[in-house]
């Protein structure tokens, strides 16, 4: 294995030249940088990161900390992290807690042992104070969705609390005024603010919005089946449903086609995330997008602008939009379950919509021609 003298000697520099073109150093010449990157190329030398970091104070890694990465929206959120951290050149030590608060604090603690150089936190349930005395003051941490707390911390919320509000008056829209909340877990705050959102509508539309509309479950498929079989009693007599994201939105609709309700012309379902499955069940998912890769890609890129400050910056806040979707489930566009030419629009819609155009035309995918919801 070839060490960092070799690629000295073959490059005919000294050690500390190598070392300064390893960690990236302004002060080389350029014709120097290129011949000892020649050098490491030939030898195939590969930089020992411990020592590097004992050198530099920087392991070069960022904890990213989310509750399930087997529902497809974190999937491509991570995706568009991973890219921009490694552009920057950073790599991502990844830990999924599936909604477990232990498992949160567990995986926080360890990323802080392994000095990572900075955090990307999903949707964390522990609390402010808990978050600031495991972080501490000085970490650089980008917060989406989670509560607030103290440190060097840029928050990211998507505008959830207004995207249920939308959603909600959509359905108010079409004539429904018995409508019914799939809730996902109140120790989030982003279930909290669709919750709101939900109210809001209906308060101000003048509609009730009793404690029996509403279910809290876990944000899945099967429990999402599991609450609407509940919801959809007939005593209820609910016509509508807002669910808190698609997967659930998926689990309801499954529970209603069990219970021989057809949507959308017995119940109106909706969901909110448009995870790629929206485009694709039967009817077609009414949803709120969010480009997934795309605010990943922000979290990448905030948290790299906080960890080059010199000094922790003062805690800043973002809003990331979100963006109605008018499919078949909802009962705003007629009762076609079949695949149409227009609904495989909205599917390659769904799919590249956060694509590179370059990525878009390798794939023969043209742009789609917008339309009035």
């Amino acid at each position: 294995m070839a060490t960092i003298e070799d690629v000295a000697r073959h490059a005919g520099v000294s050690i500390r030249t190598v070392s300064r073109v390893l960690n990236d150093r302004p002060d080389v010449a350029p014709a120097t940088r290129a011949r000892v990157q020649q050098a490491i190329a030939a030898l195939s030398f590969r930089p020992n990161t411990v020592a590097r970091s004992m050198v530099t104070g920087s392991t070069r890694t960022i904890g990213v900390v989310l509750p399930d990465i087997s529902n497809p929206f974190f999937s491509r959120v991570v995706r568009g992290c991973e890219d921009a951290l490694a552009q920057a050149g950073y790599n991502m030590f990844l830990c999924n807690t599936d909604e477990d608060v232990d498992k949160e604090r567990d995986y926080l603690a360890l990323l802080r042992d392994r000095q990572v150089d900075g955090l990307i936190l999903w949707g964390c349930r522990l609390d402010g104070d808990a978050l600031h005395v495991l972080i501490g003051p000085h970490l650089p941490v980008v917060a989406v969705d989670c509560t607030p707390f103290e440190g060097n911390v840029t928050r990211l919320d998507v505008a959830n609390q207004q995207g249920a509000t939308t959603i909600t008056r959509h359905l108010i829209g079409l004539g429904h005024e018995r409508i019914g909340h799939l809730a996902g877990p109140q120790q989030r705050l982003t279930a909290q603010h669709r919750l709101n959102g939900y109210r809001r509508a209906l308060a101000d539309a003048g509609l009730a919005a009793p404690l029996d509309y509403m279910l809290e479950a876990p944000p899945s498929v099967f429990h999402g089946y599991s609450a609407a079989l509940e919801l959809l009693k007939p005593e209820r007599g609910l016509t509508a449903i807002v669910a808190y994201n698609d997967l659930m939105a998926i689990g309801a609709i499954l529970a209603s086609q069990q219970m021989g309700r057809r949507v959308p012309q017995d119940v109106a379902i909706v969901g909110f995330d448009d995870i790629v499955t929206a485009a694709l069940v039967r009817p077609a998912l009414t949803t709120m997008r969010i480009d997934q890769y795309r605010i990943g890609v922000l979290s990448g890129q905030r948290l790299i602008e906080r960890v080059k400050q010199p000094q922790p910056a003062q805690a800043s806040t973002a809003e990331f939009p979100t963006a109605l979707i008018v499919r078949h489930s909802c009962g705003a566009r007629g009762e076609t379950e079949t695949l149409t030419q227009e609904m495989l629009q909205d599917l390659i819609a769904s799919i590249s919509h956060d694509m590179q155009p370059e990525e878009k035309e390798s794939l023969g995918i043209l742009p789609r021609p917008s339309s009035p919801l």
